[in-house]
This record gives structure tokens, C-alpha cells and sequence, in this order.
């Protein structure tokens, strides 16, 4: 368990490097990438949620304790994302605001990554499928999101080298995450379920407000057809897990 949850770990932390993929990339061809790419990791965290998650936790029977916990989930990732927040600094309003920002989306990067690491063990600690899912589809959520917090960066002053080694160094609070849940391991085992829960809560949250409405803001029928099947992919992924178990 213990070296699938480091190898996972690091696969993720290296995605904080794929702002250096991007800077040759033209912007009209960067946001159709982006687009399916939001359209994936939405299919992977619903199917994460629904094929994976939901199901571990109802195999002991569903509880109030377990759907507040889902319920806390929703809404501590709405408090951590009005930290991490950055569309503001695309309008001209907030220029100055923009130049500060770039320190203050690390400071929210580090509670992140931290919380993400923490659920990581604690779903690698009910089982190793549970572990890969989750792992997969914080991956594929922190994929867009690297490429805009390495937009941020640059946006507000850093230089090119010293966004990605930023963005490195803060996406390595993971490990912490996961090491304080792995010390503590007889209490996570215990707690693991309400970590799943929150879990839970915080994939659908990012899904359906922060990565759905991104997909609204076109309306073409070839568009909206390109983004199911990549929603149908993503969870398709999932799904295919479940051969391993």
C-alpha cells in the first residue's frame, strides 16, 4: 500500500510541471485541450464518486453521520476554493490585486494539496483500487488547474523557472497530507469513511460548480457532443478499474 500510495503521490506532484507544456502552445489550440480535458476529469470524478467511493461506504450501511460528512465535504471545498479562487485577476479592475495574488493561490495550493494527500491515504487504507481511482481522478482534476495556477504566476510577476518550481515545491505538501494520515493510521482507519465522505463532497463540488459550468460557456452541437464523450471517457476509466479488483 505504502508504495502505490508514494508512486501515486509523486505522479501527481509532477503535474505541477505541466505549465512547461503550454508555453508553445497556441492559445485558440490551448483551450480546446483544456476543454476536453475539464470534460475528462469530470467523467472521472463522477465516476470516481459513484462507481468507487459511494459504493465502499454503503457496504456498511449508510448513516446521518456519513451523508453530513459528505454534506461538510461540499462545503469545506467551497471555504478552501474562495481562497484559492484566482478568475478575478482576468479583469482589468483587479490588476493591481493580481501582483499579490500569485503568493496567496500558493498559500491556498498548500491546504489543497495538503487535504489531497490526506484523502489519498485514506482511501489507499480501505483498499488499493479505491486508492487508484481517487488517485486518478485528483489527477486529472489538478491537470487544468496546474496549467492555471501556472498562468496566475506568470500573470502576476514570476518568472517562468520560478512559477513551475513554486508550483513543484507546493504540490509536495501532498506527501505531508499523507503522512500525517499514515502516522495516525489507527485513527484514519477508523475515521476512513468520513474521509471518503468528505471526499465525496468535495469531488462533487468541484464537478458540478467549479468544472460543468466551464463546458456551459458553449453551446454548438459538435461542442456539446465532444464534451460528453469525453464526460462518457472519463467515467468509462473508472469503470475499467473495477477489471483490477
Amino acid at each position: 500500500m505504502l508504495f502505490e500510495l508514494v508512486a501515486s503521490l509523486i505522479i501527481i506532484s509532477l503535474a505541477s510541471l505541466i505549465g512547461v507544456f503550454t508555453l508553445g502552445i497556441k492559445s485558440s489550440k490551448l483551450e480546446h485541450f483544456l476543454e476536453w480535458m475539464v470534460a475528462f476529469a469530470i467523467g472521472a470524478l463522477l465516476g470516481d464518486v459513484f462507481i468507487h467511493l459511494l459504493p465502499e461506504l454503503g457496504e456498511n450501511g449508510f448513516s446521518l453521520d456519513v451523508s453530513l460528512t459528505i454534506l461538510l465535504g461540499i462545503i469545506l471545498f467551497f471555504i478552501l476554493e474562495k481562497f484559492i479562487h484566482w478568475h478575478h485577476c482576468h479583469h482589468a479592475a483587479h490588476k493591481n490585486k493580481c501582483e499579490s495574488y500569485g503568493y496567496m493561490s500558493l498559500a491556498g495550493d498548500v491546504l489543497h494539496n495538503f487535504i489531497d494527500g490526506a484523502i489519498l491515504a485514506g482511501a489507499f487504507i480501505i483498499s488499493p483500487i479505491v486508492g487508484f481511482s481517487t488517485a486518478i481522478a485528483i489527477l486529472l482534476h489538478e491537470l487544468p488547474q496546474e496549467i492555471g495556477d501556472f498562468g496566475i504566476m506568470l500573470s502576476s510577476g514570476f518568472s517562468q523557472k520560478k512559477a513551475l518550481a513554486f508550483n513543484f515545491i507546493v504540490s509536495l505538501t501532498a506527501f505531508l497530507g499523507a503522512g500525517v494520515a499514515l502516522l495516525s493510521i489507527s485513527t484514519f482507519q477508523s475515521a476512513s469513511p468520513y474521509i471518503v465522505a468528505i471526499a465525496v463532497g468535495g469531488f462533487l463540488y468541484l464537478a458540478g460548480t467549479d468544472l460543468l459550468p466551464q463546458l456551459n460557456k458553449k453551446f454548438s452541437k459538435k461542442q456539446a457532443i465532444l464534451q460528453l464523450f469525453f464526460i462518457l471517457v472519463g467515467v468509462a476509466v473508472m469503470s475499467a478499474l473495477l477489471l483490477l479488483e
